[in-house]
């Protein structure tokens, strides 16, 4: 009677202490989805850090700058509130975007490159044009969206867009672009590149 009383208490132990190993393993899942918050959270440390703000401070403003995105805000008017919000120019903010989106990475930007744009061609254009180099690469990521080629761009809506917005005419524009992809080349030893999408 001992020996079976004895094994009878032993044999419900068995499962009772299977079940923390579950939930151990449980832990584990979690923990993984706590690691990647604890990653953003730091991001956003090392940011706000950068900016000499607090975290809260940068969170607001990323807030109010999905708000105005969401109520309808243009690109620019959004991006340009939230640098005001923040005391740092456009460009920085600009900046401070990419890096918390992950693309091309925290302060390390394409060498040469952005958005598939050769740097030069963006600095050309925005001379050739007498813009901002912000508001070149934001032509040239415009420009991704029109789907004529050739003389034939210039009835595309979005091209005509683009132009009335640089204050100038979709030929102008396209003179502008023709030019700048032809001084691009010769500098580039004549090779053409793909740095305007149009007027080929």
């Amino acid at each position: 009677m001992t020996g079976a009383a004895a094994a009878s208490a032993a044999a419900p132990a068995a499962p009772s202490s299977a079940q923390p190993d579950h939930k151990k393993d449980g832990g584990k899942t979690d923990g993984g989805k706590k690691d990647e918050g604890r990653t953003n959270d730091e991001q956003l440390a090392k940011v706000a850090a950068s900016l000499h703000v607090t975290v809260k401070q940068l969170t607001t403003a990323l807030d109010n700058l999905k708000r105005a995105l969401g109520n309808g805000a243009g690109k620019a008017t959004a991006i340009a509130a939230f640098a005001k919000e923040l005391g740092i120019t456009v460009a920085r903010a600009e900046k401070v975007l990419e890096a918390l989106s992950g693309k091309p990475g925290p302060g390390k930007p394409v060498p040469g490159k952005d958005a598939g744009v050769p740097v030069e061609v963006v600095k050309l254009l925005a001379a050739e044009l007498k813009i901002s180099e912000d508001r070149a690469r934001q032509v040239f990521k415009d420009l991704d969206k029109v789907g004529g080629k050739g003389d034939d761009v210039t009835k595309d809506p979005v091209f005509i867009a683009i132009a009335k917005g640089l204050g100038t005419t979709p030929q102008r524009l396209l003179d502008g672009l023709r030019k700048v992809k032809e001084e691009f080349a010769e500098k580039e030893g004549g090779k053409p590149k793909d740095g305007a999408p149009t007027g080929k």
